[in-house]
């Protein structure tokens, strides 16, 4: 078997890479280069042959060290190939291991669902740390009159009477106004910093110049805006990547944004990105939403007084 190797960000073929992404077994938008040029700003790859298995690294320089990070927005990486026996190789899975092991002294990253299973079986013979996650999909390729049958009766209730609120949704390409009522609204409790704000009007942008983003609004009768959802598409599968509400006018809001999209997407699967956090992982629940499990890996070798770093 040949070795896997790593190539800088500018020795990658980004047409290959993309290529691997787009005909993975296990595709996710977050892998593709241009999501990955736009969320980080250091990235590489290690790669298997030619371009047959790619792993992304991202990372961060700090003082005379380098970290391996999760960059923001983007909720599973991992490994990506189109052939399953390169998925679950050993071989391959030590070598990248091995790789971080020895060029970072931290890392924290996530692998995604359809490689945890492989990866975990692997990790929970060696000394490296991981913890599951919780992801929450909605599969859309029943009529949205059965998908309603599954919803919570809670769910049901509070959106008949949301419909009493004459409540307005709509298409919207007004990304520096959602960009406000999210630094408003949520902004100060994310501790989000100008960086992440910036990244996100890059990211949806990005997606409306590829036809892959659908931003929707909601306002009240009087016209106040109440709270935003977008939603980026890959494939077959649109990412609830950010959503937003005016928790003090109504609670009912989320529900009837994201029930409105429902109803207006066939033959797709809803990713709802989480949550491990109860309330939100009931309230994703609710549409009759199932689990799927990621892993996030971990590892600190730096010196015990500077392990506190970010």
């Amino acid at each position: 078997m040949q070795k896997i190797k790593y190539l800088h960000n500018y020795q990658i073929d980004k047409t290959k890479w993309d290529y691997c992404i787009n005909h993975s077994i296990n595709k996710k938008v977050y892998a593709l280069s241009w999501y990955l040029d736009i969320v980080s700003k250091n990235w590489g790859g290690l790669v298997y042959k030619d371009y047959q298995l790619v792993f992304p690294v991202v990372f961060k320089r700090f003082l005379f060290f380098k970290k391996v990070y999760q960059p923001p927005f983007c909720q599973q990486l991992g490994s990506f190939s189109f052939s399953k026996d390169l998925l679950e190789n050993n071989t391959i899975i030590t070598s990248i291991l091995n790789f971080l092991h020895k060029n970072y002294y931290k890392f924290q990253f996530s692998v995604n669902h359809d490689v945890a299973c492989y990866w975990s079986q692997y990790l929970s013979s060696s000394n490296f740390k991981y913890i599951n996650r919780v992801n929450l999909e909605l599969n859309l390729h029943k009529p949205y009159q059965d998908i309603f049958a599954n919803y919570h009766i809670n769910h049901k209730r509070n959106l008949k009477l949301s419909a009493s609120q004459n409540f307005i949704i709509q298409s919207s390409k007004d990304i520096s106004g959602f960009i406000h009522f999210y630094r408003r609204h949520i902004g100060n409790k994310l501790m989000l910093n100008n960086s992440a704000y910036f990244i996100m009007h890059s990211l949806i942008t990005k997606c409306f110049e590829n036809n892959q983003g659908n931003l929707l609004s909601l306002s009240d009768h009087h016209n106040n805006l109440l709270g935003y959802v977008f939603f980026i598409s890959y494939q077959n599968r649109d990412i609830l990547l950010f959503n937003v509400s005016d928790k003090t006018k109504n609670n009912n809001i989320m529900l009837a944004l994201i029930d409105y999209y429902i109803q207006n997407n066939h033959n797709k699967l809803i990713d709802f990105e989480g949550s491990n956090i109860p309330g939100v992982k009931r309230f994703y629940k609710g549409f009759g939403a199932t689990k799927t499990i990621y892993s996030t890996i971990k590892i600190n070798r730096l010196p015990f007084f500077l392990r506190w770093l970010k």
